[in-house]
């Protein structure tokens, strides 16, 4: 396991310290959008932590559901190629993924702990299991699965999506500048184009936006859906399948309807389509924080 990894003593306990250099070379995913910190991994069980990068407008919580839910997968998918038996880059396209928040207290940009273990891995699919927790309370909890693709198949499918990524400054602290429309009972932003420099260290050469950047500009349109004045939301489940890449240069629409109301929470239908075809979509359940929040 981890063949040409030099551990660092804390291996003595059965623990192996990662660098970003020995996972990065196995994955597809690059700084800035790769920006987990103190990796480890003992047997199957990969650890790290990370921060908030996306602001949280109007969401509650020490850091946004779809920016914890970037690092998530990513901790996921790096469990997965650390526990691989060599160093070959593949490439880990999240299809699938369950969330469940819960209510934690911290500050917003509180340290997040990350735990990911695998709980099943073939040549081309994988799921894990990453809990997450802030200032040692539970936070959230994800299922995640992935397709696996070598370097020379992820090149031969997408060789027409190839072109530059420019060097650019993290994309990943703010929303992407769509045009908004609201209606009844939905709403909906769209980008003429794509740009590269939105995709930073997300497949180098082929720059397609992060399923997580997707979700989190759908979550943004739902708490402005669910409240005209901005009032403050918490995420409490999202159920995400992921069917295509949005790549550099399409067209997005981004749409949230809402979609009624289930055990107190408000329930909305979300989809992201790149040009002609739906790349995404999500269910997602949300709580306007008032009176009763104490009680969740």
């Amino acid at each position: 396991m981890l063949p040409h990894l030099y551990p660092t003593p804390s291996a003595r306990s059965g623990t192996i310290a990662l660098s970003h250099a020995d996972i990065e070379r196995r994955i597809c995913v690059r700084r800035p959008y790769f920006a987990l910190t103190d990796m480890a991994l003992e047997g199957r069980v990969f650890t790290a932590r990370a921060r908030a990068e996306a602001p949280p407008y109007s969401e509650v919580g020490p850091i946004t559901a779809a920016d914890l839910g970037r690092h998530a997968a990513i901790a996921g998918l790096s469990n997965v190629a650390a526990i691989h038996d060599d160093d070959d880059r593949r490439y880990y396209l999240a299809q699938h993924a369950e969330c469940a928040y819960v209510v934690n207290e911290a500050p917003f940009g509180t340290l997040i702990d990350l735990r990911s273990e695998v709980i099943d891995r073939t040549k081309r699919v994988s799921r894990v299991r990453v809990v997450a927790t802030a200032a040692a309370a539970p936070l959230a909890s994800f299922e995640l699965s992935y397709t696996i693709l070598t370097s020379s198949a992820f090149g031969r499918l997408f060789r027409h999506r190839a072109m530059h990524t420019p060097s650019a400054p993290s994309p990943y602290g703010r929303l992407l500048e769509t045009e908004f429309v609201r209606g009844e009972g939905y709403a909906e932003a769209t980008l003429d184009a794509l740009p590269a420099s939105a995709c930073v260290g997300h497949f180098d050469s082929y720059p397609a936006l992060p399923v997580a950047v997707l979700m989190g500009q759908l979550s943004y349109l739902a708490g402005r859906l669910v409240s005209e004045d901005s009032a403050p939301f918490r995420v409490v489940r999202g159920s995400i399948d992921a069917t295509d890449l949005a790549w550099a240069g399409e067209r997005a629409r981004f749409r949230v309807e809402r979609d009624g109301l289930e055990d107190g929470l408000q329930r909305f239908a979300c989809s992201v389509h790149a040009d002609a075809r739906q790349v995404g979509a999500m269910t997602l359940w949300l709580r306007l924080i008032g009176e009763s929040d104490a009680l969740a």
